[in-house]
């Protein structure tokens, strides 16, 4: 059995690419791991879906997996396909449960060991379709952030606040609330843009200077 040593991996809920890893995401090491090649047809299954692979097949790997600072038992395999790594963990069926990519380095050193490997096959199933994220892990956040406050303007009925933060983006003055709630929805649709980000600092001071 091939092992790989002392990587990093972030099992969030979402599958972020290394360099929109934050210090709040549940970041662990992994001391000791099993190391896999499989194709690059089936790495791109497991990256796109939610998969099931064999309980028999994946008996020989139970609790092989060693972490630091993280005890308890768990079956979680490392995948190359020489050119894409991935890290799944799987429940007591087979399915997995939590996935990450690695750092850059990580990955290229995982694939460069994997180049020595056999391309083995899989006896999985392919189950749910992951979310496709369309945008930015930063561009998601601020939208979102910007649709929290507009629906806290909606209930309280800030007048003032939202005129001040639709002039900021639109450089309009306007006073009906409801057609400027709409009007940023509709923004929050397009393209991200620097003025997003705008209103995002502009709402967070907003909330430093109430203190």
């Amino acid at each position: 059995m091939q092992y790989y040593y002392d990587i990093l991996v972030n099992f969030d809920t979402t599958l972020w690419e290394f360099y929109e890893w934050e210090e709040q995401d549940p970041i662990v090491r992994i001391k000791k791991i099993p190391l896999l090649r499989i194709s690059e047809k089936d790495i791109r299954k497991f990256l796109s879906y939610q998969i099931e692979i064999d309980s028999q097949f994946l008996q020989k790997y139970k609790n092989k997996v060693i972490w630091k600072n993280k005890k308890e038992d768990s079956t979680c395999l490392l995948f190359s396909s020489t050119k894409h790594a991935l890290v799944l963990e799987f429940d007591e069926s087979g399915k997995s449960i939590f996935r990450s990519k690695l750092l850059i380095e990580d990955e290229n050193n995982c694939n460069e060991v994997a180049n020595s490997l056999e391309c083995i096959s899989i006896p999985y199933e392919i189950k749910e379709k992951l979310p496709i994220r369309h945008y930015f892990r930063q561009e998601e956040e601020e939208k979102h952030r910007i649709t929290i406050e507009l629906n806290t303007i909606r209930e309280t009925g800030n007048m003032k606040k939202c005129s001040y933060l639709y002039y900021e983006y639109f450089g309009i003055l306007e006073n009906d609330l409801g057609k400027m709630i709409e009007d940023f929805e509709r923004e929050l649709q397009k393209e991200y843009n620097s003025k997003i980000h705008k209103i995002v600092k502009l709402i967070e001071l907003s909330y430093k200077e109430s203190l």
